[in-house]
């Protein structure tokens, strides 16, 4: 990729070069309009960034200049100034964003913004749900936005729309997700655009927030409020302009990709808080933190609750014969066997070294001990490293209206650990809560 910096200031300069390069950019410069027209004469620029005031005339005039030119039509061009009433000014000529010149880092900051949403693929593409009955206006609009590089899902009525987004399992940042729905309001067939709307608006997961925008002929204060008041993101007028249509779902399209990066590193950041990294399972401090709601749970609504201790047996000795490394691969193995063995509303932790706890919903005393030995008798199987590996497991429950606590259940969990080692080990020992 390549960028024309067109600057008078050579400390701007610098820092334009710098912050373009780390970016992929190779980067010409020159500081007047004479030097620029040179340069976009004989040279192709995916940007094209200019100062507001040069040596030789406004940068105002080169940008005409350029948008003009057939050879950088759709650079895009960024306009630097100092001059706090310049925005009104580019609004006759096509300047993709105005860059004030308050601080070098919030330079740095929202240039490289704008390279990021302009040219990562994340935020030049996307998929479009399509509701349309016209066919002329259909036509019109799909063809816009295919010419952009969005990717299209046209329905003719609500009802087929709608069957196809509730069934579509992908969502967020997932790259087979619907980015944005775009429907018009009056529509042939039984569901009209604003039940759809609501429909959406009604889901619980991340499609229930994705950007919507409406278009249709009737623009009265009335429907406009109440398409709002339904959860659209934007109007849309019959006949539809090309270039407001693209620029506005354009933008929705960013700001969803930019949250669903924000959601996906909360995600990241709350799995390392909450997951052990070597075993896959919850850490202790998850533990700690969801098993007081777990058992509450099963108080308040009375349905049994067991804990099961597990223990592997001479862990020390594997680690001192067969090294830290083979340790490590047996803990992994473990961790995979106990994450995928148990059901999705239990709760599987290493609560730390060779010793993991897990939390079983609805689960009475005598399917607690069914599968502690089921567990038992995989691990004994598993031989991960090559290595014969037990466990001693500990097991409890805590029946309707019993009073317990995790610190009580653990508690008479490793009770039952202790007594397995004592009786030689590679057993599961139930021990009652007191």
């Amino acid at each position: 990729m390549r960028a024309l910096v067109i600057e008078n200031s050579r400390m701007y300069r610098q820092l334009l070069v710098r912050i373009f390069s780390q970016h992929g950019f190779e980067t010409d410069i020159c500081d007047s309009i004479e030097k620029a027209r040179d340069f976009v004469d004989t040279e192709d620029y995916d940007i094209v960034c200019i100062n507001h005031h040069l040596q030789d005339g406004s940068g105002l005039d080169f940008v005409e200049y350029c948008n003009a030119h057939e050879r950088h039509k759709d650079a895009a061009i960024l306009f630097l100034t100092s001059d706090r009433n310049t925005i009104q000014a580019t609004l006759s000529v096509r300047v993709d964003e105005v860059i004030p010149k308050i601080s070098l880092q919030q330079i740095s900051d929202q240039i490289s913004h704008f390279v990021e949403v302009r040219f990562d693929p994340l935020f030049s593409e996307g998929k479009v749900l399509f509701v349309e009955d016209s066919k002329a206006v259909s036509t019109v609009v799909n063809g816009m936005l295919s010419g952009k590089g969005y990717c299209v899902s046209h329905y003719l009525n609500a009802e087929d729309a709608w069957q196809e987004f509730k069934n579509e399992d992908s969502f967020g940042s997932n790259i087979d997700a619907y980015d944005l729905v775009l429907t018009d309001i009056n529509l042939e067939g039984k569901m009209s655009g604003d039940e759809l709307i609501t429909n959406i608006r009604a889901l619980q997961d991340a499609r229930g927030y994705i950007p919507i925008v409406a278009i249709t002929g009737d623009t009265s204060d009335k429907l406009r409020l109440s398409l709002y008041q339904r959860g659209i993101n934007d109007f849309i007028q019959k006949p539809v302009m090309h270039d407001e249509l693209v620029v506005r779902i354009g933008n929705l399209i960013t700001n969803k990709r930019l949250l669903d990066k924000v959601h996906d590193i909360r995600r990241e950041l709350y799995m390392a808080a909450t997951t052990d990294k070597l075993t896959g399972c919850h850490n202790r401090r998850s533990l700690t933190e969801f098993s007081a709601k777990f058992i509450h749970q099963a108080q308040r609504h009375n349905y049994p609750v067991s804990l099961m201790v597990i223990d592997l047996d001479f862990f020390k000795s594997i680690n001192d014969q067969h090294g830290h490394a083979a340790g490590d691969l047996v803990l992994e193995a473990i961790g995979q066997l106990l994450n995928k063995g148990f059901r999705e509303g239990d709760l599987v932790a290493r609560f730390g070294g060779e010793e993991f706890v897990i939390l079983l919903n609805h689960c009475n005393a005598e399917d607690s001990l069914v599968q502690a030995e089921k567990l038992r008798v995989k691990v004994e199987a598993l031989k991960p490293a090559d290595l014969t590996v037990t466990c001693s497991i500990g097991v409890t429950t805590l029946e309707p209206g019993i009073e317990g606590n995790f610190e009580s259940m653990f508690s008479a969990g490793d009770a039952g650990v202790y007594q397995a080692k004592e009786a030689g080990r590679n057993q599961v020992v139930f021990v009652e809560l007191e």
